[in-house]
Order: C-alpha cells, then structure tokens, then sequence
C-alpha cells in the first residue's frame, strides 16, 4: 500500500467517526457516567503496612557449637537455598496458621462481623452467621494479606486491606506479631523435640557404652590379658622375640667360628709340621705351644748337625729322630685334644641353638595368635570409645537445648508498625476513569463499525467507485422544482437560478465526452438501480445538456411501466413508442418535435402488457439504428435494473449505459448485485452519477477527493461550450 492509500484510508476512517461523531459521545458520556456512577458506589478500601526483617539465622547468644535449629536447614539438617528459604517465610505469612494466630488477636467475640466491617456483634451472632454461610474465617484473613519484600534486602513489607483504616492497622500489626511468636513457637517446639530425642537417645548410648566395656572385659579375661594391658604385652612380646634374634644371631657367630676352627686344625700335615702348626698351637696354649716349637726346632738343629757328622743311619742321628717323632707325636696329641674341645663346644653351641630357635618360635606363634586377637580387641575398644564419644556429646547436647528452649532467640523482629492511613488504595480513582475511558472509548468505536457494518447505505462517493469499479461522471445536487416554469424539473430553464444544479449537468456531459474522446457516445442509457432514485430527471437534463450546445439531441422513455418523460416535459402519452413498436402509428405521428430547443422527445405511450418483449423486437433495433443515424446525441430512460430486465434488454443497442445512484437511499448491496450482473452481460458500462446530493452531504464527501463539486471555479452564469471548458481546466 502506497502512502497516497493509507492516507485516504485514514480520511476514510476519520470521515466514519465524523458522521458518527453525535453517537461516539454519546456513548463515551453514557459510558464515563456509568464508571462515575460505579466510582462513587464502589466500597473505599485502606491498607496499612508493617515492616520486619527476616535474618538468614538468629543469633547465637550461646556458642557456635549450641545452637540445634538453625535458619536455612530444615528438619533433616538439609541446606535450603536463601531463595527458597525466603521464599518459604513468605508463604507462612500467607499461611492459615499465622491467620488463626491473627483471628485469635482480635478484640472482639463476633470475628466475622469484625472481618466484614459490619460492625461489632455478640459471639452467638458470630456463630450463627458462619454456620447459615459456611464461612472460613481463617480464608477471608488470608485474601487480606499480602508480603512483599524489597529488593536487595532481608525487609518484607507486610501488608493488609480493609476497609475501615484502623482495622487494616490493627491487623498488619498483628499479622507482623503473629508471625514472630509462630516462627518463635516453631523454633522452641524444634529445640523441645530435638531435647526430649536426646535424652533418649542419651539412655541408649548409656546401655550401649556400658555394653560395649563389658565385651572388652570379657575378652581381656579370656585372652588372659588382665594382668597388664593388651599393649603391653605385645610389646613385651616383641621385645622377647628381638632378644632371641639376637641371641641366635650370636650363637651363629660362635659355631661358624668353631667350625671354621675345627676345620682348620683337621687339616694340619703332622708329618711336616711348619711355623704355622706352632703358631695354631700358641693360639691355643703360648707356653706349651713355645716349648714344644724350642724343643722341635732343637732337635731338628741337632739332627742336621749329626747328620752332617756322623752320617744319617749314626745312632745318635737314629736317637734324634726318634725324638723327633715323639715330639710331632706329642703335637697330634695336644691338636686332637684341642679338637675334642672345640667339638664338644660346637655340640653343646648346636643344643643351645635349638633350644633358643624353639623358644623364638613358640614366641612368634604367641605373637601371631596375639596380632589376631588384636583385630577383635581393637574393634572392641573403638567401640567403647565411640559409645563413650557420643554419649558425652549427646549428654551435653541435651543440657545445652534445655537452656537453648528457655532462651527467645528470634531471627524475626519488627521495624515498623502499621500506621493508620486514611487515603484509599482501592479503588484507585485515576486507573478507573482511565480504564472507563478506555472502555468508552473502544465500546463507542466498535458501535460506530457495528452500526456503520449494518448500514446499507452509501457513505461517499468512494463507496459507488469501488463498488462499480467506474468512476463518478457527476454529481447532481438536490434542486427544488420552479413552480412558475414550463419545466418544473429542467434546471437549464432560462428562469431557473440553480446554477450549481446547471454546472453540475455540465460537467456530467463533459465527462461523458472524456470517457473515450476519440469514438461519439452517441445513444445513451440512462437508468438506476432502484425506483425513486432520480434517473428521469438526469435523463431529461442530460439530454437538455446536450441540446444548449447545439446538438440535436433525443430522449426516449423505453420505462414502459412507470413513464415520466411525459410529465417532465408536459406532454401526452396516449402515444409513443409502444404505439411506434406495434405499427399503430409512424415516426412522425408519435415524436413531439423541438420540445427544448433542439430537443425532440419520444414518450413511452400507452403501457403494453409485455414491455420486454417489445423491446426485445426487431423492430425496436430498428428504430434505434434510424435514431443513430438521425440524431446527434439520443438518451434513453429504462426501468430501474433491480426490479425488470428491460434496461439489460436496451443496452446492447446503445453507446453505454449510466445509472443513477442516491447515496441516501440506494442499498449497497441492490447496487452491488446490479453492477456485478451488467458486468457479466457484457455491457458497456460507462459510470455512475450521483444523485440528489444536499450541501451537506458534499461537504461530508468532500475528504474523499480534496475538493467540492462546485467550488467558486466553476462558472454562475449562461455561457457557450467552449468559455465553459476553458474555466473548468483552467
């Protein structure tokens, strides 16, 4: 949609609202008097608010480790986010039990009345009313009720509605109170309750602990473990244990030592005894080891000595060696006595070692069977401690709940109390005349389309343009018949003053001539949707239109049922064109020539009882073509297109057809069927004249085209066709 067509859509709206503007105030005022009326009616409500503050938690007057009911955990011990905790307090404000606690404030025996406002009553009044109604009480305090909290804070703002200010004071306040004694309430019966557990849970874990060091004894005396603790003999276990280890470490020394001994001294050669077997044996005896190594190195000296003198078989040399051999004889002695000792040693070493390997393990097995009894005795034992552990712990928690009971310790305090206000909240003056105007203002623009939706009449000339999809040829204004005139209804009569009427003709036929300027609309059908709507007289003053110019024109009433051609021009009708069709009488005999100058006139003659058939006759198509050829310009007038066919019948046989519409009084619908059924005829349809418009009415269409029909420039007075022109495109 360009900007030119939203622009004429918007006058097309405003131009609605303007000829309905008398009904839009209408209804605004009836509509605003009516919100006035209910304003003025409607019960005054006050609301009055108190503030608190709601700490995460309370503080802890007692120590970090006392307090057992905190703020943000529920009864499980389960964190609640501050979101939801809030969020929590919030709907206990709201709750029936705080309410209860209000109704129970209440400084009256007739609650209900009091709730109401309708005044005070006696208690069995109060009891009477709730039962007839079946009245919760404890609902209607809480629809009173509202907790908002401010943003960024741990203030809620709590507020209640009512409608004496006092009251809504009284109840704020006792809304704020009731919530601090029940979260107060809640807080003390919690700490009671989690007391009265631990003392039973304090009796339990008693019997358990006195249980648990029973088992402990009893496994201490059957494991023989009551002399000493069960520690300290498995340290002195483990003590017995190192010692023999080192004991057989020992003893392991010493046998390797005399093995090593004995192996030694078993392989010592005798026959060849050297410094070594001297120096072994003086290891073991320095004295008899020396003496025996002097007196073996002697006798050797000797023997080399003899041996060199007297040879080796001398007797003295024989001697010597004798001597010699008693003296290694007296060595194997001594070494094998040594080895007799060393092997008794290593034996009785050997018994000793195994006698010390079976102690050490009779040890280790008495440790291990030890280790095992440690699994259970350390089980035992943290079982003691741990029964022990958390009886103390609950004995002192216990005590200390008692104390924490007796302490008021709130995380809920008042800020401020309700003040009474005496400026009503509701209803809110300035939204209910807004929403009423609103309301009047949407009611009255939808009755303006609803009445304009139901009305079948045309609205502008817009309406017969798109509807007809042709444009408007012209618009005749209404004009009063000149009594003293020849022609009463012929505006072109030289003592007629309506110029507008005049021009307005003019301008039809000039806009005629537009249509198509390069073919002559010579036969014209003038005719309507409806009877009564002006066809005849725009007829007759077209035709008269035309002759002023010098045309010789000729109008024909072919409305053979309802003519009027005659009366306009003041005529006779007992012949015409019926008579003409039928062969009664000749062209001649039934034209009245030079009626107007120029103008010949042909009536419709007497009424036939079969109008459509003869106009659908040859002979009427052959009267027409001679009025083509004999005649500038012929008008003819037909029956209204609604009612009889008989216009459809002509048309073929003219240049074009034009119907007259009065948008005052033709249907938009009638109109509509009409146009829809020439156009799917195949007639040429060349446009619509708008009938019968008053001053008024022009002015009110006027929006449509952005200027009036008879505007100053069109010209007042008789003049020829061509200065007529000149002014009119000027």
């Amino acid at each position: 949609m360009n900007e030119q067509e939203r622009e004429i859509d918007l006058f097309e709206i405003l131009n609605l609202f303007r000829r309905h503007i008398y009904l839009f105030i209408a209804i605004v005022i009836i509509v605003m008097t009516f919100t006035v009326a209910q304003l003025y009616r409607m019960e005054r409500i006050y609301s009055a608010t108190a503030t608190i503050e709601i700490e995460p938690q309370a503080i802890n007057i007692l120590g970090g480790d006392i307090e057992l009911i905190r703020s943000g955990v529920d009864s499980q011990g389960n964190f609640i986010s501050p979101k939801d905790y809030y969020t929590t307090q919030y709907e206990i404000i709201k709750s029936r039990a705080v309410s209860q606690k209000v109704l129970e404030m209440i400084p009256t025996e007739d609650v209900f009345n009091y709730l109401k406002g309708n005044g005070n009553g006696n208690k069995t009044k109060s009891k009477q009313v709730n039962e007839n109604n079946n009245i919760d009480l404890v609902s209607v305090m809480q629809q009173k009720i509202s907790a908002e909290p401010q943003k960024n804070s741990n203030i809620v703002r709590i507020s209640v509605e009512d409608k004496d200010p006092e009251k809504a004071a009284f109840l704020a306040n006792a809304v704020a109170t009731a919530y601090i004694e029940f979260n107060l309430e809640k807080k003390y019966f919690e700490t009671k309750d989690a007391a009265r557990w631990l003392v039973d849970q304090s009796a339990s874990l008693k019997q358990n602990l006195e249980n648990s060091e029973l088992a402990l004894f009893e496994f201490k005396e059957n494991n023989n473990v009551l002399a000493t603790t069960f520690e300290a003999k498995q340290d002195l276990l483990s003590k017995q244990i190192a010692k023999l280890n080192n004991i057989l470490t020992d003893e392991e020394i010493r046998r390797n030592a005399l093995s090593a001994k004995i192996e030694e001294y078993a392989n010592i050669d005798f026959d060849n005894p050297d410094e070594s077997l001297f120096y072994k044996l003086s290891k073991e005896d320095n004295v008899i080891g020396n003496m025996m190594k002097l007196k073996y190195l002697e006798v050797i000296s000797k023997i080399d000595d003899s041996a060199q003198i007297y040879g080796e078989k001398h007797p003295k040399v024989v001697a010597l060696l004798a001597e010699k051999n008693n003296i290694i004889a007296m060595f194997k002695k001594e070494i094998t006595g040594i080895l007799n000792s060393y092997n008794v040693d290593l034996k009785m070493l050997n018994n000793e070692m195994k006698k010390n390997r079976k102690m050490l393990s009779e040890t280790q097995e008495e440790a291990i069977k030890l280790k095992k009894l440690d699994i259970d005795y350390s089980k035992l034992k943290r079982e003691v401690e741990t029964n022990k552990k958390l009886y103390g712990i609950v004995l002192e928690r216990s005590k200390k709940a008692d104390l924490s009971a007796l302490l008021k310790n709130n995380n809920v305090r008042m800020i401020d109390r309700a003040l009474v206000d005496k400026t009503p909240v509701k209803p809110k003056i300035e939204t209910v005349l807004f929403t009423g105007f609103v309301v009047a203002i949407i009611l009255a623009s939808l009755l303006v389309f609803l009445v304009e939706f139901f009305d079948t009449k045309f609205k502008g000339f817009k309406d017969v343009e798109t509807i007809s999809q042709k444009s408007v040829l012209g618009v005749i204004p209404r004009f009063q018949p000149i009594e003293d005139s020849k022609f009463r209804e012929i505006v072109f009569d030289v003592k007629n003053k309506q110029t507008m009427a005049v021009e307005a003709f003019r301008t039809l036929r000039t806009n005629i001539k537009l249509i198509n300027p390069d073919s002559k609309l010579r036969i014209l059908l003038v005719t309507s949707s409806i009877p009564h709507e002006g066809k005849t007289i725009v007829a007759s003053n077209l035709a008269v239109s035309y002759s002023t110019v010098g045309k010789k024109v000729l109008i024909v009433d072919a409305d053979m049922r309802k003519p009027r051609v005659h009366k306009v021009f003041g005529l006779s009708n007992e012949k015409g064109l019926s008579t003409l069709i039928v062969g009664e009488h000749s062209m001649d005999d039934v034209l009245a020539k030079n009626v107007y100058d120029g103008l010949d006139v042909l009536t419709a003659g007497i009424i036939p009882p079969n109008p459509s058939e003869l106009l659908e006759s040859a002979r009427f198509a052959d009267i027409m073509k001679d009025f083509a050829v004999k005649y500038d310009v012929v008008v003819i007038d037909t029956p209204p297109l609604s009612l009889v066919s008989d216009a459809v019948i002509v048309a073929p046989l003219t240049d074009g057809m034009i119907i007259t519409v009065n948008v005052g009084e033709t249907p938009r619908d009638v109109f509509k069927s009409v146009v829809q059924n020439i156009s799917k005829s195949g007639i040429s349809f060349l446009g619509t004249v708008v009938n019968n418009v008053e001053t008024r009415q022009e002015k009110k269409f006027k929006p449509y085209y952005g200027y009036s029909y008879y505007n100053s420039y069109y010209y007042t007075s008789e003049e020829d066709e061509t200065s007529a022109k000149k002014k009119q495109y000027s």
